[in-house]
């Protein structure tokens, strides 16, 4: 945020930023071909929804509306992109698979396939639909005139609470968390990250804001990984072959391996070993102290 600007215009400035680019990306997600066009619509509609999230106590339009109908919007959206990036994910291991390896993978594509079709269909169907339509308008009304309840809009104030969660998050971290333990904490930690973002500009909240950029993809894979596992195991539960059960168990121990889960070989300890590791990623990205803690400390 510049100097000068006002916390309200830029906050609001924002909004309408994320607001365009949904509308942006909208016709390039009804064409379908490129699956960067759903990504950045559904990353817009996260921002924008997190915003409003943020921004509860000092706004009086009809923010909680608004915020459960992008939550319905990006369920749907989120539904597509998961299909699209383990499809990815999974094309990728096929590439250097053969024999009864490769068939289990072929198997998880095929229903992939299916799911992303499924997924796609309801996702157009939302675009066309009038609850789409209403989100829009009601959401060019908040841009177009937000009234504020409390004129005491102090950004740095609100990253600070959202940083303070964070390092509470990771503080609470067991030695080795589940996959949806890591997974809460990159909720957090997103949120932290939209809220820097907001905030005005100092050195050492970009900072933080570029590293938890970084660690979120961090997680993401991680998160990548442990979705991915879970469909291996799907396929091996449901098949009848001996063969096939043991190459979806190889292929399970290679993810383990890929994460430094050597060793991991039980059914409980799979996951949570590779938590192990995402904890250590998630100790050693986050910053010792917060920037807003490291500011009073200056001051």
């Amino acid at each position: 945020m510049g100097s000068g600007v006002a916390p309200i215009d830029h906050v609001v400035a924002t909004m309408r930023a994320q607001l365009a680019a949904i509308r942006a990306h909208e016709p390039g997600v009804r064409q379908g071909p490129d699956p960067e066009e759903l990504h950045q619509m559904r990353t817009a509609v996260r921002r924008l929804r997190a915003i409003l999230r943020l921004l509860r106590p000092v706004l009086d339009n009809d923010v909680a509306a608004s915020r459960a109908e992008l939550r319905w919007l990006g369920h749907l959206l989120g539904a597509a992109r998961d299909a699209d990036v383990l499809s990815a994910y999974f094309r990728a291991m096929l590439a250097s698979l053969a024999g009864p390896e490769a068939a289990v993978v072929e198997r998880i594509l095929r229903r992939l396939d299916t799911r992303r079709a499924r997924a796609r269909r309801r996702v157009l169907a939302a675009l066309d639909g009038p609850r789409h339509a209403h989100l829009v308008d009601a959401l060019q009304q908040i841009v177009r005139d937000p009234r504020i309840a409390d004129e005491d809009l102090h950004l740095r104030r609100i990253a600070r609470r959202q940083f303070k969660k964070l390092r509470k998050a990771v503080k609470a971290l067991p030695r080795t968390p589940s996959d949806e333990e890591v997974h809460a904490v990159r909720i957090t930690l997103r949120r932290a990250r939209y809220a820097g973002e907001l905030a005005p500009a100092r050195r050492r909240t970009e900072r933080f804001v570029r590293r938890a950029a970084k660690l979120q993809d961090v997680l993401g894979d991680h998160q990548d990984a442990a979705i991915a596992e879970r469909a291996l195991r799907a396929v091996r539960r449901a098949t009848h072959t001996g063969e096939d059960r043991a190459a979806a168990g190889r292929l399970i121990e290679q993810q383990r391996a890929a994460f430094g889960r050597r060793g991991a070989r039980s059914r409980s300890s799979g996951p949570r070993s590779r938590g192990a590791g995402a904890r250590r990623g998630v100790k050693a990205g986050r910053p010792r102290r917060t920037p807003a803690a490291r500011g009073r400390a200056r001051r």
